[in-house]
């Protein structure tokens, strides 16, 4: 199931068009989407990438001109290079991205209202929607005759961005009280990676608060491990209902779930969505989800009369709305892009901000190394585009048992990538004092002693870094030398991410299509058409 973040855009003004960009397992869908469709055909789009860098490995599906499975028809990716459409229609300024859409192969012809396809990366780390400049985002319409528009983002008002509120999939959780989602938790139970709700543990199971500034929407997958078990009535009959609250009002049904025995499936009373003895993906969305503007907090509610009568619940997914940003000139917050206090793991390698097999240890909510766990921790790679800050907490109880030097001389190292290097920078390498009391940074001189401190670093490589990947490395010789790490945190300082922004800064939602011909001629003759609306007389080549 997707859980990735999920962005909506509208360019244009009169006529109008929905651009949806969703993350899908480390690809990027990309639906171009006409709001009236008998007003439009959709000829091409173009837009910015926010680090130009990834294009010669940006792939697409469908392939161009593989008509059996899409519309596109042409696709070329050059930082700031790309302007035109194989019908000629020429826009103004240089994009990053073309992608163009038809039903004849290497052509704009035909009718299209719905432009749609798929970005990957081929052997690169995953695209997100923050490596799309939304701020670029530009569609040509109705060109194949001349008389065209150029649809982009602008002065047309923003209905905000679908968002994720958070996901979970209560994997390595001990019971469901131990996710951060869940706030209020009855009896249910938690196993095999899944909320479990029975006769023996039914009641309320109640999920944080989201916040938004419009519509949510939430999915989960259920199922019954037997539903003929089941009671559909009576004094035992079952039930699983899903309730919304929205802006601290009264809690509302969105579903009650009861078996129907004919079917062998539990039926939704509202939706008619069904479940059974097979995961199934359920939905809402829409009705009074759309009536949110403050806050929204779901929760279930079972009522099961036998202990051997199970549903399951995994991956639930809460959407929410993010109001367009409102423009400022004084500088934004700062924001943590990467976080892990390690509770409720096992060991390291189970956090998502940890990237592949490492013999590092976690023990009592910490990250733990010692002689018999030292080696490379590495986290992800994550996107910044913006001045970065590394921050952890650290101790070392016994730093007098450390050798400075020698054969047996323990280290720690800090270092860091920046912008996809090969290389690692580092940023500190730690080694015990002359007094045994404390180890210290090389670089920085900051001390990691009996008790935790926090040991920071900014400024330097890291600096306007578009990605940052850092890693410990431990070289430590006896079991009983521990250093302890605890709530890793990046944060981007103050600065938005975003792009150069070449096309279209500071245009109107639409334009008339540029052509360099034409406007030659047109400004010889001194008629220029200013009023943004279609041209007059057909399109002359590009």
């Amino acid at each position: 199931m997707t859980t990735g973040a999920v962005r909506e855009v509208t360019i244009g003004e009169n006529p109008q068009m929905t651009v949806r960009i969703e993350e899908d397992d480390g690809n990027l869908f990309i639906q171009f989407l006409a709001s009236e469709p008998e007003k439009i055909d959709i000829d091409g789009a173009f837009f910015n990438l926010t680090d130009d860098t990834v294009i010669p490995n940006l792939m697409i599906s469908p392939s161009v001109d593989q008509l059996t499975a899409g519309n596109v028809t042409g696709f070329s990716a050059e930082a700031g290079a790309l302007n035109s459409l194989p019908n000629g229609a020429v826009v103004e300024g240089g994009y990053d991205v073309s992608v163009s859409f038809g039903t004849s192969p290497s052509s704009t012809e035909g009718d299209v209202d719905d432009g749609k396809f798929t970005f990957w990366l081929d052997g690169e780390a995953p695209l997100s929607v923050d490596d799309i400049d939304l701020s670029s985002l530009t569609a040509v319409v109705n060109s194949d005759d001349g008389r065209g528009l150029v649809l982009k983002t602008g002065d047309a008002p923003q209905e905000g961005t679908t968002v994720t509120a958070f996901t979970e999939d209560f994997s390595c959780l001990w019971s469901p009280d131990h996710s951060e989602n869940i706030v209020r938790d009855d009896g249910w139970d938690s196993y095999w990676g899944k909320l479990v709700t029975s006769g023996c543990n039914d009641g309320v199971l109640q999920f944080d608060a989201v916040e938004t500034d419009g519509p949510v929407g939430i999915t989960f997958e259920a199922h019954a491990n037997d539903p003929s078990r089941f009671e559909a009535g009576g004094w035992h009959g079952d039930s699983l209902t899903l309730e919304v609250r929205l802006d601290d009002g009264s809690w509302q049904t969105l579903d009650t779930f009861t078996v129907d025995h004919d079917r062998g499936l539990f039926v939704g009373s509202e939706t008619g969505q069904t479940f059974g003895a097979h995961p199934s993906q359920l939905e809402f969305s829409g009705g009074v989800l759309d009536d949110a503007s403050g806050q929204a907090e779901f929760r279930f509610v079972s009522d099961i009369s036998s202990w051997d009568e199970r549903i399951y619940i995994d991956d639930v997914s809460v959407t929410a709305t993010e109001a367009p940003a409102e423009e400022s000139s004084a500088p934004a917050e700062d924001t943590v892009v990467q976080s892990e206090d390690f509770d409720h793991l096992w060991w390291a390698e189970q956090s998502d901000a940890v990237e592949g097999h490492t013999d590092w240890d976690v023990q009592w909510g910490k990250l733990n190394t010692d002689g018999n766990d030292d080696g490379e921790l590495r986290f992800d790679e994550v996107q910044t585009d913006g001045d970065v800050r590394f921050a952890f907490d650290a101790k070392a109880p016994a730093a007098h048992r450390f050798e400075q030097d020698g054969h047996a001389a323990d280290s720690l190292r800090v270092e860091v990538q920046v912008d996809g290097s090969d290389d690692w920078q580092t940023l500190d390498t730690f080694a015990v004092n002359d007094e045994g009391t404390a180890l210290v940074g090389s670089e920085t001189g900051q001390e990691i002693g009996r008790d935790f401190s926090n040991i920071a670093y900014e400024g330097g490589v890291l600096e306007g870094a578009s990605t940052v990947q850092f890693r410990f490395v431990s070289d430590i010789s006896a079991h009983d030398e521990d250093i302890w790490i605890d709530n890793v945190e990046v944060t981007v300082l103050g600065e938005d991410a975003g792009s150069d922004g070449d096309a279209g800064d500071g245009g109107s939602q639409y334009e008339i299509l540029f052509d360099p011909i034409r406007q030659a001629l047109e400004e010889t003759e001194d008629e220029v058409d200013d009023t943004g609306g279609e041209i007059e007389e057909p399109l002359l080549a590009g």
